[in-house]
């Protein structure tokens, strides 16, 4: 374990429900929703740019998402991403599936520190 900062497993899948929960609000371009999960989301699962433009591009392969150049503002083009009603189908199944996970979660955390709790005072009792 002590190679891995936390538990080795898949850490970036929840990125296509962030990048959903923040298109639901407004259109973006890639690099501003990358932004958004570096500020706004604790930690944000070391999640590289990269990681980012690959979801958006499967979430548009998938039909959840369009796209369009915005070639107004100044500066380079930027692709600006907006959500479809696939994608708001997506973003409510993203949500069942991450309160299914809490509800397990909060299920394994209570028997966890209910057996520390035990071990704890076994160990105690042992004195």
């Amino acid at each position: 374990m002590e190679k891995y900062k936390t538990v080795p497993g898949k850490h970036n899948r929840h990125i296509p429900a962030f990048l959903l929960l923040f298109l639901a609000r407004e259109d973006a371009h890639g690099g501003a929703l990358w932004n958004h999960m570096a500020n706004l989301i604790p930690d944000h699962f070391g999640i590289d740019s990269g990681a980012v433009y690959r979801v958006l591009r499967e979430l548009e392969e998938r039909g959840c998402l369009t796209s369009y150049w915005n070639t107004e503002d100044a500066g380079p083009a930027k692709r600006i991403y907006h959500m479809t009603p696939a994608g708001f189908a997506e973003l409510a199944m993203w949500y069942e599936d991450i309160q299914l996970r809490i509800d397990n979660l909060t299920y394994f955390i209570t028997q966890y520190e209910s057996l520390a709790e035990s071990k704890t005072m076994a160990s105690e009792s042992d004195q």
